[in-house]
């Protein structure tokens, strides 16, 4: 088979508000073009296939892109491949969310088993040779890529760049066969649509370290929000970070609590997460949330709050072990 002939093509219609206007703003066009290249490399590599993309002269009617897509698995080239790529390009552009999504309800409902167990199908299926896209399950598709940050975060750009672009009043994307006709109906976006693909915030769900144990570099002594610095869990660069225990920062500043080197505190510990324009997460702040202990020298000093977290966490343990006695496994079910 022809590297011709395994050509799929998707056809991107930006429509404007006078049809006969066919020009469009470079940088926004070169912009949206990075976002869409983005999504289709994500893409790549949660399902382990290689991609060519190409795109051919313009056409007019508004603006029209025609993306071509040339995909592999294991170094061979499939025209199913390709052609699937193509599908789920044009599902990702074009799937309208029913409401604005925030990032952390999308990562907390996909367990990391579970989007493992649907990727591990997906690349099977893509694996076995002649396959037909109708046996490719689009569904598990849509279920394991919309929930993959790096999409969702390069689709919220591409979509946000065509919201402060006012000519542009919808998109559609349609699969085109090797002589550039559609072989499907054009799936359309509404500009009152896009403001559903943006994200309302780039926070995601903060983590929590109730476990955490900070080496004391430079504690705050005075009052006021400043930041103390520290390292956490012997990491060689120290994270500055927020006091939010006040019974311990007023003992720190009302009673005079010393700091030496090599103080530590065991404490809980709030991570607060972003994502960056490239989908990439990195942690923007810290915030001590409770202080457990304090230990200098061998010798440890519990807090009166650690005591009271300590006996809840207790507390808790010793409820869902009755729980559990009182609700035995029926092996015979």
């Amino acid at each position: 088979m022809t590297e011709m002939e395994m050509k799929n093509k998707l056809e991107l219609h930006y429509y404007f508000e006078d049809d006969d206007n066919h020009s469009m703003d470079a940088v926004i066009r070169n912009k949206c073009e990075n976002e869409i290249l983005q999504i289709l490399t994500s893409v790549s590599k949660e399902l382990n296939i290689n991609i060519k993309t190409e795109t051919e002269a313009y056409q007019e009617g508004g603006l029209k892109e025609l993306w071509i897509v040339l995909g592999s698995v294991d170094g061979q080239q499939l025209i199913n491949v390709s052609n699937f790529l193509v599908a789920v390009l044009a599902l990702i552009l074009s799937r309208v969310p029913p409401k604005k999504s925030k990032l952390d309800r999308l990562e907390q409902q996909l367990t990391i088993e579970e989007k493992e167990l649907n990727l591990e199908l997906l690349r099977a299926e893509l694996a076995q040779k002649n396959i037909g896209q109708e046996k490719i399950n689009l569904d598990r598709l849509d279920y394991v890529l919309n929930k993959n940050i790096k999409v969702i975060k390069h689709k919220s750009n591409f979509y946000k760049l065509l919201s402060k672009y006012p000519k542009v009043k919808k998109l559609s994307t349609v699969k085109l066969d090797i002589e550039n006709k559609p072989i499907e109906k054009p799936a359309i976006v509404e500009r009152s649509d896009f403001g559903n693909f943006i994200l309302e915030s780039e926070d995601l769900e903060p983590l929590t370290d109730e476990n955490a144990t900070i080496e004391i570099i430079s504690p705050v002594l005075k009052k006021g929000k400043f930041k103390w610095k520290g390292f956490y869990n012997a990491e060689s660069t120290p994270i500055d970070f927020s006091m939010k225990d006040k019974l311990f920062k007023n003992r720190v500043i009302d009673e005079g609590v010393s700091f030496k080197n090599g103080t530590f505190i065991d404490c809980v510990l709030e991570i607060s997460r972003k994502i960056d324009d490239m989908g990439n997460i990195y942690f923007s702040n810290y915030s001590v949330l409770t202080v457990l202990k304090r230990h200098y020298d061998g010798i440890t000093v519990e807090t009166k709050q650690g005591k009271s977290f300590r006996h809840k966490k207790e507390a808790e343990k010793s409820q869902l072990s009755l729980f559990n006695d009182l609700n035995p496994t029926n092996k015979n079910d």
